[in-house]
């Protein structure tokens, strides 16, 4: 058993994310973690069981059940025919004659998509179809729609009041949706937003030669300009419903400052709306929302052990180890070191779900910022780009997926992106920072 406060106490995260690294499956890699921890601590089978048990009421057990529930939600508005009528709305409404309207378009749907289903990967799929024949014809390469899947899909989750990363962001800070979207997400987003666009307008014409679209992918997406006027008037019902009730709830829930619980009534309630008017029965509707959420449930499970290795680490004194190396180094380098510090090491060397990431930075940072004066704009922007920025450094299962559904083959490109993504993000961060 080893006596914290001590780095030893470290040893629980440094094996989750050596393994994480290993490719081990991010369950299987967090048990293990946790059964080092409950080693290191001298706990026994029983204690560790409690500790799980304990996980199931915690905050992060909650929001793996909300990103179940809103892979749920996002079958039945695929089911329904209210995703794709969405989409096909905003990219037909723009008129899409140019490449710059045809990128344009495809990102806003993304972020309308991601924003709402709370996962870009889901928007995605769902996005593809659509804009397939479109960027076919107007000569756009898979490697640039796997990196709108990407960059825009993530400012989607950013700027959704009810989404995973929002609701917890909003849980760890205490802070309301509206300032974190004024401190963090609103700003973050539209640099994102830039980096991806010109990222495409760059790289399209030196990958379109390799990673263009074929006829075939043209003919067997079947989706054509005019599907969108013969849209019948089940799913313009459906639409119309699913929209009115997700936005009414929202704005009722900012509005009764409801905060993160309250977002899993806007999903559920959305899902039930949408699927009756959409005229599933009942048990078509909990079919398609089981259907939805059984391949997130690994995402359930992890949340669920992150409390149980935590509590580990802090048994240890990791964490409090961490505070205590930090201190020469807040007072040598001032605040600005202390936040580029604790952006990158979030970005760089803590993989795992982006909450999950969240509620680590926190553990590890938050004592740290709040004692040593950091404004609370700062430390949200450090939440938001130490946990998101992962997935563009190295390629996950999102960048992966975004890939897979982009039909793109080209991973140097992507890897290319996500690294100049960062360093871009993490450079106006340390702009930020300097003029506190």
């Amino acid at each position: 058993m080893i006596e914290g406060p001590t780095l030893w106490g470290l040893i629980p995260l440094f094996v989750f994310v050596l393994l994480a690294f290993m490719k081990y499956h991010p369950v299987v890699a967090l048990l293990i973690a946790t059964i080092s921890g409950a080693i290191l601590t001298g706990s026994g089978l029983v204690t560790m069981a409690f500790q799980i048990e304990e996980g199931l009421g915690e905050f992060l057990a909650y929001i793996g059940l909300l990103i179940m529930a809103g892979g749920g939600l996002g079958k039945i508005t695929e089911k329904t025919g209210v995703a794709k009528y969405i989409v096909k709305a905003v990219v037909y409404k723009i008129g899409i004659d140019t490449q710059n309207k045809a990128l344009l378009g495809a990102m806003a749907s993304t972020v309308i998509l991601s924003g709402a289903l709370g996962t870009f990967t889901g928007a995605s799929a769902i996005i593809m179809p659509v804009v397939m024949p479109i960027m076919a014809n107007l000569r756009i390469s898979s490697s640039s729609i796997a990196i709108i899947f990407q960059g825009a899909g993530i400012t989607g989750l950013l700027l959704g009041p009810f989404t995973p990363p929002m609701v917890t962001f909003m849980e760890v800070t205490e802070l309301s949706y509206w300032q974190i979207l004024l401190y963090g997400s609103l700003p973050v987003s539209l640099v994102m937003w830039i980096v991806t666009f010109i990222f495409i307008k760059i790289i399209n014409p030196r990958t379109i030669k390799n990673f263009s679209y074929t006829e075939e992918d043209l003919v067997e997406s079947g989706m054509e300009k005019n599907d969108y006027s013969e849209n019948n008037k089940i799913v313009k019902q459906t639409t119309i419903a699913f929209l009115i009730t997700m936005i009414a709830l929202i704005i009722y829930g900012i509005l009764i400052q409801g905060g993160s619980s309250f977002a899993i009534v806007i999903i559920i309630s959305t899902a039930i709306v949408t699927g009756l008017v959409g005229r599933l029965n009942t048990k078509e509707l909990a079919e398609t929302f089981f259907e939805g959420a059984q391949p997130l449930i690994w995402l359930f499970f992890q949340f669920i052990l992150f409390t149980p290795f935590i509590n580990f680490i802090e048994e240890l004194g990791g964490f409090e180890a961490v505070a205590d190396l930090m201190l020469p180094i807040i007072e040598s380098g001032g605040n600005f070191l202390l936040t580029m510090l604790a952006a990158i090491t979030g970005a760089v060397g803590i993989p795992g779900a982006a909450v999950a990431q969240t509620v680590i930075l926190d553990e590890v940072f938050g004592d740290i910022f709040y004692n040593a004066g950091v404004p609370i704009s700062i430390w949200v922007l450090v939440l938001i780009i130490g946990s998101q920025m992962t997935e563009f450094l190295y390629p996950l299962g999102d960048t992966l997926g975004a890939m897979g559904i982009a039909r793109s083959r080209d991973l140097r490109t992507m890897i290319f992106f996500g690294v100049v993504m960062t360093v871009l993000v993490v450079s106006f961060l340390a702009l930020r920072s300097l003029f506190v």
